[in-house]
């Protein structure tokens, strides 16, 4: 091989390292969204709904019982507004809240009521049964008491998740996976 040929060699060699960093550079580095959420546990309410009681009932006549009502207030401590879902699970039932939060803000998540009210109307929800469009007594079929001391949430002890932080810019893009915090609720003030 002369030094002809070992020009074009290299000259290939370079070519070739050339397009394959150029394809590599294609390629994306996910960004990861600057948003975290945090529960802002002095605006922890809860108050108590009565429905039928499904879960418990005996006989024919059903009988009514009480479900939790659940706030929390929720801030993102991040620069970027993100979508956070509040994930709520307790004796095999449970459903998940989603709303946006603007950075820095704060937002209130309610748990479904029997009424829409100016915080779950603009609220997101998914639950844990199959019915798309569930009554109450059936969203809280496992979540239901005879006394308001068992549906406290420190009594219930339900789990807490929050998901946020994904990025979905379609097939083509880049995407960032959410991720998941769990949310202890020892800290949360008891009635």
């Amino acid at each position: 091989m002369g030094l002809v040929g070992m020009v074009r060699y290299a000259l290939i060699i370079l070519l070739g390292a050339a397009a394959s960093s150029a394809l590599l550079a294609s390629c994306c580095e996910p960004a990861h969204k600057n948003s975290a959420p945090y529960v802002v546990n002095s605006m922890f309410q809860e108050v108590y709904g009565r429905d039928i009681d499904l879960a418990h009932q005996q006989g024919s006549v059903p009988d009514s019982a009480y479900f939790p009502i659940y706030t929390f207030g929720i801030q993102n401590t991040g620069t970027d507004d993100d979508v956070f879902t509040l994930q709520l699970r307790a004796n095999g039932g449970g459903f998940d809240i989603t709303r946006r939060v603007p950075a820095g803000q704060v937002v209130l998540f309610r748990t479904p009521t029997a009424v829409l009210d100016s915080i779950t109307s603009n609220e997101q929800f998914s639950y844990v049964i199959t019915d798309t469009n569930p009554n109450i007594d059936e969203i809280y079929k496992w979540m239901s008491f005879q006394t308001t001391d068992s549906a406290e949430i420190h009594s219930l002890n339900p789990t807490l998740s929050i998901v946020y932080g994904a990025i979905d810019n379609g097939p083509e893009g880049c995407n960032t996976p959410a991720s998941t915090t769990s949310e202890s609720i020892d800290s949360l003030p008891k009635r």
